[in-house]
């Protein structure tokens, strides 16, 4: 193994091309046991350790799975001396006799070009009157799509060949200037002789303590060795022990009883293979570095950074993975800050104390925030408040009736104040041995709490946000420095150092460095043919040019109405008026609205007067607010998007009020105005004839607001130039990720673009937001399917192209662009498609937007469907070009713009009027 990492390096497609090598010294071993592999057809391999061997027999492509993946686990599980398992290829016919395959290695290294060699060997002993497997399809595709283009006369020419030459399959783009780059990736070195062999650990009587399962099995170290990893069910160790399975005899430290714990020996594995492991080992580091873990992260108490004039202190700490990419085993590492109020809960409630409706005024301002308990460095979500309980509060613990009083004073030597508070409730969901959720509450005294996240009114705060985001927002430099810092003091304290020595591994002593490339910046279109390319001192923002120049598509605003209150008379005409100048420039004709002066800002106020005003010749209301108020914004929105639908537009008195700033606000409202009478702003040279690109995403309603409801919004466009949209939205259950009614939506986009255009769309391309990593196989499987099953249901042989590419932008993924000044963030338009890329999966990083302070963050994007093979630089050019259309803001965004039209309807109905907006504006952007 050593002398394969010496020379090709330590990753999957390093050791595959060495089997290949050493499989071609022994071809004639492997042409003796290629008689009897016919015989075994029915033969399934047995699960066994990763043995390097030249005499493996590389399987077929098995029709369980095409991926990259599935080749491996094949690989994994075959013995080095089992007759080679061909499983034959997806056919409607079950007489075919596959053969051992023959595998050149003189075409192409990589993995794709393995995997596409492998797969279409299979297809020379396939009889000619066979259909080939690769014929498109929109059915038959796997969820990561086909593993190559190859034809049946590519198929039938190949049989003739013994060293055929095939198309090799590749996920890489070729688009753009190379660049040089570093990410937030640390390489582990792994020792090659060292192994990793599971038991699973079982305790009888069983106890679900998993930290006194450790001391229990902590008192047989003299039998184990001291060199373990216990994740309280799977017992880790460097040596397998003399028995497959022990019976160990344990004492429990608290009433004295005997614990039987059994051992049993499970599987070897390679240290790569698992990498579960090596999370729970890097947990051990992390609290051998005397870090406190808060949530998901770990933070370093010492470092604290106080901020005394807001009563809260920054401290720092670190986001750790260990994961396999393309480039081998990595560390991926980030900073992160947790931002703790130095005054208690019990502060907050009595600053609160004597104000009018109070209770309700805490409630709004604690609950659903995160608390931290300094006596046990943990942390919990406030559900809700027991105002009914205090510290006096009896409870059951074990045969025992003990206060609260006397619990923290008896087990925490902590002497509670305030005897009348009342008590925080947090809902903890313990998982049982059987697998089910049991649900338990845990009552919280608030005078040991501490704030652990941002409330509503700190982000309100703007000075507040501006003394944090200085100590928060760093600079590629300085983060990488903290990088470096980890790294030094894993590398120079004993105990870390010798925790991952033990098992073989070793960080590198700096970040990984790889190649990316950057696209050329886009040609932004306005109307009469106007171009402009942004220059490389602004290279992602056109704010100036979108108001100077003609709009692409302009609406008029003939009839509409100013409601306003009488204090801000004067500030509403001067708006008026400079709308009307604005509107000229960009080819708006705007005439004189009839203003309204409401005697009060109250709620009936402004719902009557909508009421009475509002006409089917309207074409417009704007709104003005004295002051922000949710629950009044929500009334306006429902009056005007669902029970007497009308474009509508609302605006805060103190925007405008601002005569310095009145020009430049203005010319933002009348772009946001004319994109929701129907108008459009700018446009880029989108290549694709008759494609749709849809946009999903989920509003999940936020603890405290149990009474909504979850909201999916599909978007999708309805023209060439993507100018125009068209939304639909799904009311959910609460908390509901996938979405049940998909169809109705993709149903209702494809009738709309038939509407439009008067034929339906050739290709659709779907970019679902709101995916975690746990939940993109489940997405893949059960969204695609409702996708495909809606679109049989359009015309018998309507089979349009369908590509689905799930959108990542919470990642922890940080690049920076390595030149003659040090780090920098990347510019606009880079993209990174191997290295960092995850084996398994079709994925691509982008970074699309440009940021002037702190370091650039990417967003990842996962093809999980694609039954015609789009070429990857296409996917990547379009997804860059998506992320400069979305009218709200003359730049590039984060995601592309069908997803963050999607996450503006659904905040919009989630958030303020939970119910399906009327279908007169579905093809407006209204919700912007």
């Amino acid at each position: 193994m050593s002398e394969i990492h010496k020379q090709f390096g330590k990753g999957r497609g390093s050791i595959l091309l060495k089997l290949l090598q050493e499989k071609e010294k022994a071809e004639n071993e492997a042409a003796a046991q290629s008689a009897s592999a016919e015989t075994s057809i029915s033969k399934e391999p047995t699960q066994t350790e990763i043995n390097i061997s030249p005499e493996i027999e590389i399987p077929t492509v098995s029709t369980a799975g095409r991926g990259r993946s599935s080749l491996l686990n094949k690989i994994r599980t075959m013995k080095p001396t089992e007759t080679p398992v061909s499983v034959p290829v997806t056919s409607s016919s079950s007489d075919l006799s596959p053969k051992p395959v023959k595998v050149p290695v003189d075409v192409g290294h990589g993995r794709g070009s393995l995997l596409s060699r492998l797969k279409a060997a299979s297809l020379t002993d396939k009889p000619p009157e066979q259909p080939s497997f690769l014929t498109p399809s929109s059915d038959d595709a796997g969820v990561l799509g086909k593993l190559s283009d190859i034809t049946e006369h590519e198929a039938k020419t190949s049989s003739e060949s013994t060293f055929p030459s095939f198309k090799p399959v590749c996920r890489q783009g070729t688009g753009g200037k190379p660049i040089q780059l570093s990410g937030n990736y640390i390489n582990i070195k792994l020792d090659p002789e060292k192994g990793l062999f599971n038991y699973e650990v079982k305790f009888n009587p069983d106890i679900d303590s998993r930290p006194l399962r450790r001391k229990l099995l902590n008192q047989h170290l003299e039998a184990l060795g001291r060199t373990k990893v216990f994740d309280g069910v799977t017992l880790y160790l460097p040596k397998k022990l003399e028995q497959q399975n022990i019976i160990l005899e344990s004492t429990h430290p608290i009433d004295g009883s005997k614990i039987q714990l059994t051992l049993i020996y499970k599987k070897k594995q390679s240290m790569s293979e698992n990498i579960a492991f090596f999370n729970v080992l890097l947990g051990r580091v992390m609290r051998a570095l005397s870090l406190i873990r808060i949530g998901q992260h770990s933070f370093n108490p010492k470092g604290v950074h106080a901020v005394p004039q807001h009563k809260v202190e920054v401290w720092p700490g670190y986001v750790t993975a260990i994961n396999e990419y393309d480039g081998g085993l990595k560390l991926c590492i980030d900073a992160r800050h947790r931002v703790m109020r130095t005054e208690t809960v019990r502060d907050l409630m009595i600053s609160f104390s004597g104000k009018p409706n109070f209770k309700d005024i805490i409630i709004r301002e604690i609950v659903g925030l995160s608390v931290f308990t300094r006596y046990n460095n943990r942390t919990y979500r406030v559900n809700d408040i027991a105002w009914d309980r205090d510290p006096t509060y009896v409870f059951d613990k074990g045969s025992e009736k003990i206060s609260l009083l006397d619990y923290y004073k008896l087990h925490w030597n902590i002497q509670i104040k305030d005897k009348n508070q009342p008590l925080l409730v947090h809902c903890a969901k313990n998982k049982l041995p059987s697998g089910e959720t049991q649900e338990q509450l845990i009552l919280l005294v608030p005078e040991l709490c501490y704030v652990a996240s941002l409330s509503d009114s700190i982000r309100s705060d703007f000075r507040v946000m501006k003394d944090l985001d200085a100590l928060t927002k760093m600079s590629p430099v300085a983060r990488h420095a903290v990088f470096k810092h980890f790294v030094e003091e894993v590398r120079k304290n004993d105990l870390p150092r010798e925790i991952l020595a033990e098992w073989g591994l070793e960080l590198e002593s700096d970040i990984a460095q790889f190649q990316g490339r950057v696209f050329e910046h886009e040609r932004i279109v306005f109307g009469n043919d106007i171009s402009y390319t942004p220059s490389a001192q602004r290279p992602a923002e056109w704010s100036s040019a979108a108001c100077k120049n003609p709009l692409i598509r302009t609406t008029n605003l003939n009839q509409w109405y100013v409601l306003h209150c009488q204090k801000d008379t004067r500030s509403t005409h001067e708006f008026i008026n400079m709308l009307k100048n604005v509107s000229k420039v960009m080819g708006m004709t705007v005439r004189e609205p009839q203003t309204i002066c409401l005697r009060d800002d109250r709620i009936e106020t402004y719902v009557q007067a909508l009421r009475s005003k509002i006409q089917q010749s309207v074409n417009l209301m704007v709104i003005i607010f004295p002051t922000n108020r949710t629950d009044r914004y929500s009334a306006v929105k429902r009056v005007c998007c669902v029970e007497m639908p009308v474009p509508s537009q609302v605006i805060m008195s103190r925007t405008i009020s601002r005569g310095e700033k009145l020009k430049s606000v203005t010319e933002k409202i009348a772009l946001q105005i004319n994109c929701k009478l129907g108008g459009a702003l700018w446009a880029l040279s989108i290549p694709m004839d008759h494609c749709m690109i849809c946009g999903i995403d989920v509003y999940h309603p936020g603890l405290g607001q149990s009474a909504k409801n979850s909201v999916a919004g599909f978007v999708s466009s309805l023209d060439k130039l993507l100018t125009t949209w068209h939304s639909k939205i799904c009311v959910q259950g609460s908390h509901q990720e996938l979405i049940d009614i998909l169809q109705i939506c993709l149903l209702s986009a494809i009738k709309a673009y038939n509407k439009h255009n008067k034929r339906y769309p050739d290709r659709i391309i779907v970019y679902r937001d709101g995916v975690g990593d746990g939940q993109i196989s489940i997405v893949a499987k059960y969204e695609v399917k409702q996708l495909l099953e809606t679109l049989k249901k359009i015309e018998p042989n309507y089979q349009p192209t369908l590509t689905v590419i799930i959108v990542q932008k919470r990642i922890n993924t940080r690049l920076f662009e390595r030149s003659h000044t040090g780090l920098n963030n990347p510019p606009p338009g880079t993209i990174v498609d191997s290295y960092i890329t995850k084996p398994p999966l079709y994925d691509f990083f982008l970074v699309s937007q440009n940021i002037r302070q702190g370091t650039v963050s990417p967003t990842h994007y996962i093809v999980v469907y694609d039954n015609r093979n789009m070429n990857p630089t296409h996917i990547q050019r379009l997804t860059y070009k998506l992320c400069h259309l979305y009218y709200n803001w003359p730049g590039t965004i984060k995601v592309p713009a069908p997803c963050q039209y999607a996450h503006k309807l659904v905040s919009l109905v989630g958030q303020n009027i939970q119910l399906e907006p009327h279908q007169s504006l579905s093809d407006t952007l209204f919700y912007l």
